[in-house]
């Protein structure tokens, strides 16, 4: 058996705790949802420093209270047609709705006498019933929202202008008083008005509603693509129907404290209040965008309309002025913030690549070993499964040497131990399963790819383990999800380390994190005690294969892009990692134990001075990725198969390669069990067999980590 390592010995390799870099903090931030209000929010931060700039007072604690009184009527309005256009429909009756509502309310209190509560429910009903009209043909009979809600407003409001014309003499007239209606209409609730509070609650309920909800969801999803959510299962028809009975809902309450605040109506109360409004939703969201929940971002730009509006009032400037000056600075911002919503996505295409300098160690310990100085050894090998199984990327072997490996299309393949046998389904992961490793017992622990850790027993039985870990602490965008779970192994108390590769790039692209260079991976474990995932190490040059020493006492970790192997004292993780091996002739996959005590490493491909070059040189792979067509960016080269042999001390011993044009290319795992070596690639459609005639003919993998059966 050969001596292990000694640990102190070896030297240091920090992990930088935080990555900085302008680049990636920028693209971080096109990433995020909320960027897209940002012309919005900008635009409104203008606003308020202008009125700073200007007036004196506005802002002041007195003018600010005045201001939240009225704005909540306006406020309301906007979510309310928020919620209909979010379905995918439109509401121009919101105004004459909201008037109606508003002397229903009037009727009920000083002609019917009745009660506040009682009036509330009245102006709820008569909003809701409006909105159930509009929802009835809208949604349910089919007809075209913007014409339906136009003959709605031009009805309504006639229905309005003859009750009024008929009532409001009476109710000006009216003497009742009441202290709960006085009080919505002009007392304080904690500094605020009663409608502020009103307003943010509404407010918050729509936001849990969309965020949080089943109706929520259904909204969006409809607004989003009616096809695809009919093919959901979701009731279209009535979803609309009651987006608009809701939105109407909101109305009536909007009416309702109008009511109360003013205690008299008008023949010009409503009027044009849905055009406001339909510009202040514009302004927010950036144009009618259906299927879109965006609370926050609406009332901004609620916000900014009428602070705007109300400044130039009070500036005493002409109405018609104002209305001119409004609609331009309105066009501005919308002409940007449409400009910047349309080249996002194209800036952050152009800026995401963030290329670094990446030196690394020149090849060392490959005197006799390198590709030519002798006979390919993996010429020899047996094909196995040919055509039958599509990128196995890592092999597995249990006791009685079945073979398993797991494939491009998401399955868990098994193989009996007779050649030429046919390879059979064990599971449907649904992913793309990478590193595979046997837990003690005997179930299959996977890396797979897009969704985390999971566990597979051999009834085929899929249990997903984690999927997320610990946020990292100066990271703009949320990186708790694992999105490449490469190779993994447990230690003797059962704990699982794994590794992320890279949390920049998915499955799909993932030699883009070649040409970055950066260190974007980390290396996970998680505690099935506890059910506890935790980040171990983060910021590694793309973390891959994953080994525990034979002494249980270290992690060994392939950085692939470094050509280097790390190592991890388990006693002590949070000393970091120490270089075990560097100056590797290729780039590092998985590692697995062999059963002379040293270990096996997987080639999948090797390193070119070119590569090694340009790999110095950030502003040459930059300009690369945006000047040449992909099919002609420089690569590493991901296709040579071979296989290093290296003792319980980092020294290589042997290595084994395939011809150039031979069968086992770009080699990404191997197992040793019982005097063979197995081999898979993930890119290849066979599994390697090469018998080993010095090996010790009764080791198995499963044997040296949890003993004899």
């Amino acid at each position: 058996m050969t001596a292990s390592f000694e640990f102190s010995a070896l030297q240091r390799q920090p992990a930088p705790k935080v990555v900085i870099s302008p680049r990636r903090v920028l693209t971080d931030l096109l990433s995020k949802g909320w960027i897209e209000s940002a012309i919005p929010f900008i635009a409104f931060v203008c606003v308020l420093v202008g009125v700073l700039v200007t007036t004196d007072g506005y802002f002041a604690a007195s003018n600010l209270r005045n201001l939240a009184q009225y704005a909540a009527d306006g406020g309301l309005i906007v979510l309310a047609l928020l919620i209909v256009v979010a379905v995918g429909g439109i509401d121009l009756s919101v105004g004459s709705n909201f008037a109606l509502s508003a002397f229903v309310a009037l009727y009920g209190f000083h002609i019917l006498g009745l009660p506040v509560p009682a009036t509330l429910g009245l102006s709820l009903v008569c909003g809701a019933l409006i909105g159930a009209i509009n929802g009835l043909l809208a949604g349910i009979i089919g007809c075209g929202a913007l014409l339906t809600t136009l003959g709605t407003m031009i009805t309504v409001r006639g229905l309005y202008t003859l009750a009024s014309q008929a009532r409001l003499v009476e109710i000006s007239s009216s003497s009742r008083l009441d202290d709960t209606w006085d009080f919505i209409g002009f007392e304080k609730l904690l500094t605020m008005p009663v409608g502020f509070w009103v307003l943010l609650a509404v407010a918050v309920a729509t936001f849990v509603m969309f965020r949080q909800s089943r109706f929520g969801w259904h909204i969006l999803a409809v607004g989003g693509n009616r096809k695809a959510a009919r093919h959901g299962g979701i009731q279209v028809r009535f979803t609309i129907f009651l987006a608009y009975v809701l939105a109407g809902l909101i109305v009536g309450l909007a009416g309702f404290l109008f009511a109360a605040r003013q205690n008299s109506a008008g023949s010009d109360t409503g009027l044009g209040m849905e055009f406001f409004a339909l510009t202040a939703l514009v302004v927010g969201l950036g144009g009618f965008v259906p299927g879109r929940g965006a609370v926050i971002p609406v009332l901004i730009g609620f916000l900014t309309v009428y602070i705007l509006n109300n400044a130039l009032i009070n500036a005493g400037l002409r109405g018609d002025f104002v209305q001119f000056s409004l609609g331009a600075i309105l066009i501005a911002i919308l002409a940007i913030d449409v400009r910047f919503r349309k080249n996002r996505h194209r800036l952050l295409a152009s800026a995401y690549l963030d290329p670094v300098a990446l030196a690394i160690s020149p090849i060392k310990g490959m005197a006799g070993l390198m590709p030519g100085d002798g006979a390919p050894k993996l010429r020899d090998a047996t094909l196995l499964a040919a055509g039958e199984v599509d990128g196995p990327e890592d092999v597995l072997v249990d006791r009685d040497g079945n073979l398993y490996c797991g494939t491009r299309d998401g399955y868990i393949m098994r193989l009996p131990p007779v050649d030429g046998a046919r390879a059979t389904p064990l599971a449907k992961i649904g992913g793309r399963p990478l590193g595979l490793a046997f837990d003690r017992a005997g179930a299959i622990i996977a890396c797979v790819a897009g969704m985390g850790l999971v566990r597979v027993t051999m009834d085929g039985a899929v249990e997903l383990l984690t999927d997320q870990t610990e946020r990292s602490l100066f990271s703009v965008n949320d990186d708790t999800v694992i999105r490449m779970a490469d190779d993994l192994d447990i230690a003797p108390d059962g704990v699982i380390y794994f590794t992320d590769a890279t949390k920049r790039y998915d499955i799909e692209n993932w030699g883009l994190d070649l040409l970055e260079g950066r260190p974007n991976g980390r290396l996970l474990s998680f505690d099935p005690k506890t059910r506890r995932t935790r980040t171990v190490c983060d910021n590694l040059i793309f973390p891959n294969g994953v080994c525990l020493s034979h002494d249980g006492r270290h992690l060994l970790v392939a950085s692939t892009w470094g050509c280097s192997i790390l190592a991890f004292d388990l006693d002590d993780l949070d000393a970091g990692p120490r270089v075990f091996l560097d100056g590797l002739p290729g780039y590092p996959d998985n590692i697995n134990r062999s059963s002379d005590g040293g270990y096996w490493v997987a080639l999948a491909g090797m390193r070119n001075p070119v590569i090694d070059l340009a790999m110095q040189h950030p502003a040459l792979r930059r300009r690369m990725t945006k000047q040449v067509p992909p099919t002609n960016w420089l690569f590493g080269n991901l296709n040579l198969g071979g296989v290093l042999k290296v003792d319980g001390k980092g020294a290589i011993v042997d290595a084994l390669w395939d011809d150039a044009s031979g069968p086992l290319y770009m080699i990404t795992s191997m197992r040793e069990h019982k005097g063979v070596l197995y081999l898979g690639g993930v890119t290849n459609d066979k599994i390697g067999r090469l018998a080993l005639p010095s090996a010790d003919p009764r080791w198995t993998g499963q044997d040296s980590y949890w003993g004899k059966a």
